[in-house]
């Protein structure tokens, strides 16, 4: 295992704070690869640019084909970077992302010709045991810059005086376990999550079928994110025919733009907490119901729904619920039979009935569905009266 180069960048500066080549292992590197011979590690702006471009935070914004191809073969946290004077050609860097915007990188030595597409040796032993010996010394890149250097500098002379992890220090990586020689690129990780909740309440009657969308945005920082003090984001809504009713954390300023919703979180005192409560009329109802009761003998009665999913709407739904209300007066005593998908059940003191349907709506989250869903069931009333005929809400 050897070092060419340690460094370490600051983002928010976009500059370096150490820089160190070690000059044994370089020449060694080049005697061994005599085609890049006149080849020299770059420094500076020639070292920053590239880097931060190939990281995606410099120019996040603007597509680029040999970094943002669905093609590439991600092999993080080993980066290839292309020399600014010949994008053809390649070096490779270890990058572990620290505390305060700070990356701490290492420039392996790898034994081949500087290509990423050819490289066979991503992940070797080699590049683990490299990576693990920057997890031992990420502790320091938090400190001031002066005081990061001198500590930095001690190390080195301590585990890597010539680039190459020295005595029992060598001896201690070569043995690690599996479990330990484990990716330490951080930005894998999301520093900011949102979640979101919602549901479709429709009320079906006769008459018509009203629905309704209701969510709640769920936002979740990273406790070890750096970003408590000021967090923007833009939620658009451009789907929808007009501009939602919205309930915001009172930590959110919230700002309309036609159907984008700018957010500023500022002063932000708990790490998960609901950030948007929000509510719209549906168009297009998505599940169009069918109802018909029939009233026998003896207090029987038979009670058919159906349901048809809209033609333009997929399931993605991860539970289904149908409530049958009885009119004043009427009352459900037992369930006699019941036909169907799900589970059928009272509740309310037997003046709702209850049909579950967890089981459709965890059977195919992205298809279709083709077949109409159909309740048959019969009950014995307890209290019946003549409007129960008339009941057509769901």
């Amino acid at each position: 295992m050897s070092l060419r180069c340690l460094f370490v960048v600051s983002i928010t500066e976009s500059k370096l704070l150490f820089y160190r080549i070690f000059p044994t292992v370089e020449k060694r590197w080049k005697n061994e690869h005599p085609n890049f011979a006149n080849l020299c590690l770059p420094n500076d702006q020639e070292l920053l640019d590239p880097l931060l471009n190939e990281l995606g935070i410099l120019n996040p914004n603007i597509f680029q084909i040999t970094r943002d191809s669905c093609q590439k073969k991600l092999q993080a946290p080993l980066f290839w970077i292309p020399f600014s004077f010949n994008p053809q050609i390649f070096w490779p860097v270890i990058v572990v992302e620290c505390h305060q915007n700070r990356l701490l990188c290492g420039v392996p030595y790898l034994d081949q010709n500087l290509q990423p597409s050819g490289n066979q040796q991503s992940m070797s032993c080699d590049v683990v045991i490299v990576l693990e010996l920057l997890s031992k010394l990420v502790h320091l890149i938090q400190l001031p810059p002066s005081k990061m250097a001198d500590q930095l500098n001690r190390t080195i002379q301590q585990w890597l005086p010539f680039g190459r992890a020295s005595g029992y220090q060598q001896l201690e990586l070569r043995s690690l376990p599996p479990a330990s020689q484990k990716t330490m690129w951080l930005r894998s990780r999301p520093k900011i999550e949102l979640q979101i909740k919602e549901e479709v309440r429709m009320i079906a009657s006769n008459l018509s079928v009203k629905a309704d969308a209701y969510g709640t945005i769920y936002l979740t920082v990273d406790p070890d994110a750096e970003c408590n003090n000021n967090i923007k984001l833009e939620l658009g809504f451009s789907k929808l025919p007009g501009i939602p009713s919205a309930l915001f954390h009172p930590s959110a300023l919230a700002q309309w733009e036609k159907a984008v919703c700018h957010i500023n979180i500022q002063q932000l005192q708990e790490k998960t907490f609901p950030l948007c409560h929000y509510s719209f009329p549906l168009e297009m109802p998505p599940i169009q119901p069918v109802l018909k009761i029939r009233i026998g003998e003896l207090g029987k009665v038979s009670i058919f729904i159906q349901l048809h999913l809209g033609a333009t709407t997929r399931n993605t739904l991860n539970r289904l619920e149908v409530r049958l209300p009885m009119p004043t007066g009427n009352r459900i005593a037992r369930i006699l039979t019941a036909t169907s998908l799900g589970l059928v059940s009272l509740i309310k003191d037997g003046t709702q009935l209850l049909w579950n349907l967890g089981a459709f709506a965890s059977s195919s989250s992205n298809a279709k569905l083709k077949d109409d869903l159909t309740l048959n069931v019969d009950v014995v009333m307890e209290k019946l009266e003549a409007s129960l005929v008339n009941t057509h809400a769901l």
